[in-house]
């Protein structure tokens, strides 16, 4: 238990610096000593716990057009996004999700020029990614950071508007979840203890985002996920 409290605060500090990227650091982590079956609900569950909180500090930044379209695209990713956690054999789920963690850490690192995008015309293709990764791995994040560099979001609308849509699409990824049979008491076992560590490391780590600089934290929290990637993917092929 205590392992699993350590990760929430470190997880936790780095969504209220950064708006996003505790699934990014729960998930690997969590996998290398806890079921994945386990592990998915589990961030579910706390990972609302943070978007509501600082939902509620920043929603008037919200870009209300683009979240709508995002979770508009993430409906139909959320369902197949659960079929492959409950078909797929755990070593495969981890080794892909080691891939998405790497992947995604090594483009914030080195953060390629892409095309820059007018409209939301392509937000659904973001949004059913986000659904897929989400349903399966609660790493929703990586397309729609991805998306929102690409439309040249602002930093307080950016961090805004990846709560408007994390917040809906986490409640239906809790229910596909719950029909799905993954809430288990092992889960609630480890969830419950994990709540109150969770609203005091978000509560601090707003705090810290006005003390930190975000890029060279970001830096370091990137080299970390890389790193644990690989941890995640080795054990997966062994």
């Amino acid at each position: 238990m205590m392992g699993v409290l350590a990760v929430w605060v470190a997880a936790t500090l780095i969504r209220g610096v950064l708006g996003f990227g505790n699934a990014l650091v729960a998930m690997p982590l969590l996998a290398l000593f806890l079921p994945t079956e386990v592990v998915t609900p589990l961030v579910a569950m706390t990972a609302m716990v943070m978007v509501a909180i600082m939902l509620a500090q920043s929603w008037r930044g919200i870009c209300l057009r683009s979240a709508m379209h995002l979770i508009a695209g993430s409906v139909p990713g959320i369902p197949l996004g659960l079929l492959f956690l409950k078909q797929l054999p755990t070593p495969v789920i981890q080794l892909v999700l080691a891939v998405v963690v790497f992947v995604f850490s090594l483009y914030k690192l080195y953060r390629p020029k892409l095309f820059h995008l007018d409209s939301d015309r392509w937000a659904w293709v973001a949004g059913f990614a986000a659904g897929i990764l989400g349903g399966a791995y609660n790493t929703n994040g990586p397309p729609v950071v991805i998306y929102g560099a690409m439309r040249g979001w602002g930093p307080e609308r950016f961090r805004a508007t990846l709560q408007g849509f994390f917040f809906p699409v986490g409640i239906m990824i809790l229910l596909g979840h719950y029909l799905a049979g993954l809430w288990t008491p092992e889960v609630f076992h480890y969830a419950l203890p994990s709540i109150p560590v969770v609203v005091v490391c978000t509560l601090a780590g707003r705090s810290l985002a006005r003390r930190i600089p975000a890029a060279r934290f970001e830096k370091l929290v990137h080299f970390m996920l890389m790193a644990t990637a690989i941890s995640l993917a080795l054990k997966a092929i062994l």
